[in-house]
């Protein structure tokens, strides 16, 4: 028995994400030619994928090299968790299952130089996907239970799933799309909100998205 591996990504997406919000308050208060982000928010599927998959969310963080006043290029780390249509479970013959897809990419940003409060912007990248789908059902495990307050150490049992299938699928992918910025006071923070199209080559059904993200730009 293990632990679903969303749940896995789930924190390694968490710890991405906390780790550039860190390096982001350090970076801010220097002037090395560096940008930190950091964002979330929904995944919409489109093509064979979203018949097999639900819509899902996503989280991401990444560094960028900032080589002029309109060009950056640098990693990005994005997460994505998706759910399991009710056919593709029937299909499987299970009574639960996760998806998720995470990619590590190298991101080149143009800044459009004609405003300076909304500032817009087109981005690329292209880099590693991997999907990955679990079918599961629900399961009892024992565990020990510790009081703080009276010290006792007693067993208990919680509820999991317990992971019966896993598929996973990997491959070259990109993305593009464009965005626009916004100037928060003079420090050089700005929040952001874009729209991409991404496709993967993850096997027979290739990864297809269009995720919108809303985040901070340090």
């Amino acid at each position: 028995m293990r632990f679903s591996s969303f749940v896995n990504g789930l924190r390694a997406g968490i710890f991405v994400w906390l780790l550039c919000l860190a390096t982001a308050l350090a970076v801010a208060q220097s002037e090395r030619p560096v940008a930190i982000n950091v964002g979330g928010g929904f995944s919409p599927l489109v093509g064979d994928m979203s018949s097999h998959l639900n819509n899902g969310w996503h989280m991401t963080g990444g560094v960028a090299y900032n080589v002029n006043s309109v060009f950056s290029i640098g990693p990005q780390f994005t997460y994505n968790g998706l759910g399991v249509t009710r056919s593709a479970l029937r299909e499987a013959g299970t009574p639960g299952g996760d998806s998720n897809v995470w990619s590590i990419t190298a991101e080149p940003r143009l800044q459009l130089p004609f405003a300076y409060k909304l500032r817009p912007y087109v981005v690329g990248g292209v880099g590693y996907y991997r999907r990955t789908l679990n079918f599961t059902q629900p399961a009892l495990i024992n565990v020990t239970f510790f009081d703080p307050f009276f010290g006792y150490v007693f067993p208990g049992v919680v509820g999991t799933n317990r992971v019966l299938k896993t598929d996973s699928q990997s491959g070259i992918g990109g993305n593009a799309g464009a965005g626009f910025a916004i100037k928060l006071g003079r420090e050089g923070t700005e929040f952001f909100t874009e729209a991409r199209y991404v496709y993967a080559a993850t096997g027979n059904v290739p990864t297809r998205m269009v995720p919108v993200t809303f985040g901070l730009r340090f």
